[in-house]
């Protein structure tokens, strides 16, 4: 996989949790577009443990997830990745964290630099060099230093997209709610102009010129009404690409393909920006597909569940209900053994038994967290499946990302699924 896709999928796991704690977030990555040329869970894992630990130790104030690499030489490139943040700071968490990063302090940490106390260590995951520093009220930063190999990339961009002054509308009533898509849509040749929710833009439509009219609409979702006011504005200008912004695990994503409008999971990705950007650049488009919108087409990386639970019927019943989805599954009979089966071979999902003997679901849920908080293994959701009454607070208490009711119904572990591991969309010149 491209690493910035890789990256911006990290990182779209964990900006609910950052917005859960009230954190402003900031995405940017930066330079060549290199495809990994090894197995990328080692990669996930390491991404996952520093941008987690920073999220932990904020307990309010902005946070930002900065990525850039460098062209490949010798096969290889350097990729720098920051995890930063300013605002409240808890002091003993942070004394935690780094502890479990096992990161230790820096001898060399020059005091007149105004830098406090610096810790530095290695990735478990990748043997990467982890960084700390504390620049007391200017912020504080956890960085990873990546030399990986690299192989040639999945595609060749020989002119870099413009969009040449297109226009570009945005909407937000969250500070931070698009990231940095204003400032990145800019430096690609946009100009952008924002509102605050979409009953402005439906007021703006019918006075705006031909001239002054936007070429692309991002809304992000800040209720259950927003996705059919833009179907709305869509019919009204089916010549703008309108697109639906929307949390990891928003219940809008099962709606791709069902709908005019297009839906993007934040943060958007380097490469869907060189789309939407190639979508009006004169050198890459012609009149006739500027004026249509492109449908959107999506593919499915993540191919195999874990099916952990003791009653073989259930096991059974599970597997073929997941194979009937198209998905690989393996089964492990009780919570010890799912950990070592994630340990051996991370999955790209766990569907979850909550009664279990030797180890139960919500305990073996707690481990494979608590794994994937020091880089011992990747991230990946967790979804309860249980008969029991009235669990679903506890499941999600101890960490698990949904949660169904058995007898499964297939339509909605589909839903569940396409909600948790949505398909990303194809990228290129696909149209």
């Amino acid at each position: 996989m491209e690493f910035s896709e890789l990256y911006t999928q990290g990182v779209r796991n964990l900006i609910p949790v950052a917005r859960r704690k009230g954190l402003i977030p900031y995405f940017d990555c930066l330079g060549t577009a290199v495809v990994l040329a090894e197995p990328d869970a080692a990669v996930r894992a390491g991404l996952h443990r520093i941008m987690l630990a920073m999220i932990d130790v904020l307990d309010s104030g902005f946070i930002m997830f900065c990525a850039e690499s460098s062209p490949p030489i010798d096969g290889a490139s350097h990729i720098t990745v920051h995890a930063a943040g300013s605002g409240a700071v808890r002091t003993t968490t942070l004394d935690g964290v780094l502890q479990r990063l096992g990161l230790l302090a820096d001898p060399t940490d020059v005091p007149e630099q105004n830098l406090r106390p610096r810790a530095q260590g290695v990735c478990p995951a990748t043997g990467a060099r982890v960084q700390f520093v504390d620049a007391g009220t200017n912020g504080i930063v956890l960085s990873l230093e990546l030399h990986i190999p690299v192989s040639e990339p999945e595609r060749s961009i020989d002119v870099v997209p413009d969009a040449n002054g297109a226009i570009a509308w945005l909407v937000s009533g969250a500070q931070g709610g698009l990231d940095s898509l204003q400032h990145r849509l800019r430096r690609q040749g946009w100009q952008v102009k924002t509102f605050t929710d979409l009953a402005m833009v439906s007021a703006e439509l019918p006075t705006v010129s031909r001239r002054a009219s936007p070429k692309l609409i991002v809304a992000t979702e800040d209720s259950r009404a927003d996705l059919d006011q833009l179907e709305q504005i869509a019919m009204r200008m089916p010549s703008v690409w309108t697109v639906l912004a929307v949390l990891a695990g928003s219940a809008s994503i099962r709606f791709r393909g069902k709908t005019s409008v297009d839906i993007r999971v934040v943060p958007i990705s380097p490469l869907e920006l060189d789309q939407f950007t190639s979508h009006v650049d004169w050198r890459t488009s012609t009149p006739e597909s500027r004026a249509t919108v492109p449908m959107a087409l999506y593919v499915q990386d993540s191919r195999w569940v874990l099916v952990v639970d003791d009653n073989p019927v259930n096991q059974v019943v599970a597997r073929g209900q997941l194979e009937a989805l198209g998905y690989d599954v393996l089964v492990a009979a009780n919570g010890a053994a799912a950990l070592d089966m994630c340990q051996d071979r991370p999955p790209d999902m766990v569907l979850m038994d909550v009664d279990m003997p030797v180890m139960d679901g919500l305990e073996a849920t707690g481990h494979i967290r608590t794994f994937q908080s020091i880089g011992a293994l990747p991230p990946f959701p967790i979804v309860a499946a249980t008969s029991g009454a009235a669990r679903r607070e506890e499941c999600l208490q101890a960490g698990m990302d949904g949660y169904l009711k058995k007898p499964m119904d297939l339509e909605a572990l589909a839903d569940e699924i396409l909600r948790l591991l949505p398909s990303r969309p194809v990228t290129g010149d696909v149209w």
